[in-house]
């Protein structure tokens, strides 16, 4: 797999910006497999899936994205240009995750006696309206 994804991808970058336009055009295909053999080099494992499922199902609307994207940068916006590291990631939700753990921790436990407790109702401030033939004071 490495070895079709350099080759793709040596063969990709030496288009012009033009054949890479028209490329595009092509339901996004080409696109989609540069990022595909992009996250494959990098052994970028969510790279390579959402590069798939991108492919499959967003292809009609990021073929435009594409088009913009390499008329200003001539070139294909991707998770590996952007720095995103698939081990940050997962450290990231790892932390995420445990910060939810402590907050539940923190909601399930007991309430501490010092903390604010409602106040205690006095009987002489009743509010309750007067039963017949009773009369209020």
């Amino acid at each position: 797999m490495k070895d079709f994804a350099k080759k793709y991808l040596d063969s990709y970058s030496g288009f012009s910006k033009i054949v890479k336009i028209l490329l595009c055009l092509l339901w996004d295909i080409p696109s989609t497999l540069y990022r595909l053999s992009k996250s494959a080099l990098k052994d970028n494992t969510l790279g390579m899936i959402l590069a798939v499922v991108i492919g499959l199902v967003g292809g009609w609307i990021l073929f435009v994205i594409d088009i913009v994207t390499l008329l200003l940068k001539d070139q294909l916006l991707w998770l590996d240009d952007l720095g995103v590291d698939e081990d940050k990631m997962a450290t990231s939700l790892k932390s995420d995750e445990s910060a939810k753990e402590e907050t539940s921790a923190k909601e399930d436990a007991p309430a501490d006696e010092t903390s604010e407790a409602a106040p205690a109702e006095d009987p002489a401030e009743d509010d309750t309206p007067a039963v017949d033939g009773e009369v209020e004071d």
